[in-house]
């Protein structure tokens, strides 16, 4: 009996030794262990204090465990005595059960059986629910989802579209679940106003205003243009379709400024307004009609768009930030004919870009190149034969210009209105 008790005593004092070293250690990235013939549940009952976790560990625990372990966590330690011994933990609330694995999963599945038990014995309530800025439909398909359903075997959903309601007949604990999830997901989404300013600008107008171009890796790494400090936009030319943020609190000043200079031209300047990750576009120019034989002989009318498109999808950011997918194409009539049928001259350009909310990103690459044949001369002399050609003057003006577009994605708050 007495070598019973210093047996005892000895383990008790290696338990104590071994947590006062883990003590000492659990602020380094490891900890260094040693156990020799120590109970199991004393073991994971050491471990369990060194990260704060109340345990409860089933009497079905036995065995004793010898450990020796360096620079090892006590997370990796728990994990390896469970895992060695076939155990697992189950939480409830701020308690963890630690029990042999088979126990647990019949405890497991014993619970199952008892809710559904208790479902079947819990009367039915009905209750309806006024979705008002989700879709009821989306809401019953969560509801009902096949692999995480909230309906119990004798639940009913019931959606009326034409209200966008959803009535749901289930025991009361089940539509308390699901109240829950209807708050949720039932919540107003955030919208977003996009303005856009559609630009012509004649690419030599930078040298005319005396702006040198700079094509520094500081503004190429911000891919598309540099904001000059006296108003000059410039494309940069080494990235077509490239995309750079600019300040727009004088933005529209300095368009009109280079408007009355006959250095740009504001094509269009819509404003669309759409819902969080909800495409928005717009589209504006002509159909080019012709003719199209069909197949018994006959004739149609058939038109093909040639039309300036903007395609946007807004997605909001944490940071009040606004993440776009941009997709900008110019069409236009090529002038020339295929078989009877138009062509038409396409240019597109898609990009992402993350900016803050109130700031405007400038999309470039766009280029239409335009000749002009001048003729000028003295009034009715540079009209008479032969000498008339003395007194005349033609003229090539070719000139280059470049389509920049300026969007400014602007988050609403729920009080504006719009």
């Amino acid at each position: 009996m007495s070598l019973h008790i210093i047996m005892r005593c000895i383990i008790v004092m290696i338990c104590v030794s071994a947590a006062q070293a883990a003590h000492v250690q659990q602020k380094k990235p490891g900890m260094t262990i040693n156990l020799r013939q120590v109970r199991l549940a004393d073991s994971i009952r050491m471990m369990a204090r060194m990260l704060d976790m109340n345990v409860i560990i089933s009497p079905a625990v036995t065995g004793m465990v010898t450990l020796a372990l360096s620079n090892v966590s006590p997370e990796d330690i728990l994990s390896a005595l469970l895992l060695s011994h076939d155990l697992a933990k189950w939480r409830i609330g701020r308690v963890w059960l630690i029990a042999p694995r088979g126990d647990l999963i019949r405890r497991r599945q014993d619970e199952f059986k008892w809710i559904e038990q208790e479902d079947e014995a819990e009367p039915l309530s009905l209750r309806i629910w006024q979705i008002k800025y989700a879709n009821a439909q989306d809401i019953g398909r969560l509801l009902q989802d096949e692999h995480a359903s909230l309906l119990s075997r004798r639940g009913r959903v019931r959606i009326d579209t034409r209200t966008n309601r959803i009535c749901i007949q289930d025991a009361e604990s089940r539509l308390r679940n699901m109240q829950k999830l209807i708050d949720r997901f039932d919540v107003p989404v955030r919208q977003v106003s996009i303005k856009a300013r559609i630009v012509s600008v004649d690419s030599d107008f930078e040298r005319e205003l005396g702006v040198k171009f700079s094509a520094s890796p500081a503004v190429t790494e911000k891919s598309g243009y540099d904001l000059a400090g006296s108003g000059g936009i410039m494309p940069d030319r080494h990235r077509p379709g490239g995309a750079s943020i600019v300040e727009s609190a004088l933005l529209d000043m300095h368009l009109s400024a280079l408007e009355s200079a006959g250095h740009a031209k504001l094509i269009s300047s819509p404003s669309l307004f759409t819902a969080n990750q909800q495409e928005a576009w717009i589209e504006a120019g002509e159909e080019v009609p012709y003719q199209e034989v069909s197949e018994g002989g006959g004739t149609a009318t058939v038109f093909k768009k040639a039309v300036l498109g903007l395609k946007v999808t807004p997605q909001i950011l944490p940071g009040n930030q606004v993440l776009l997918n941009l997709q900008i194409s110019q069409d236009r009539p090529g002038g020339k004919q295929v078989q009877g049928v138009p062509t038409i001259n396409t240019h597109k350009m898609m990009t992402r870009v993350l900016v803050k909310s109130g700031q405007t990103i400038v999309l470039g690459g766009i280029f239409e190149e335009n000749r002009e044949n001048l003729q000028s001369g003295v009034p009715f002399i540079h009209d008479l034969p032969i000498l008339g050609g003395l007194f005349r003057m033609r003229n090539h003006h070719d000139s280059k210009r470049e389509l920049l577009i300026f969007v400014t994605p602007r988050i609403l708050s729920g009080e504006e209105v719009y």
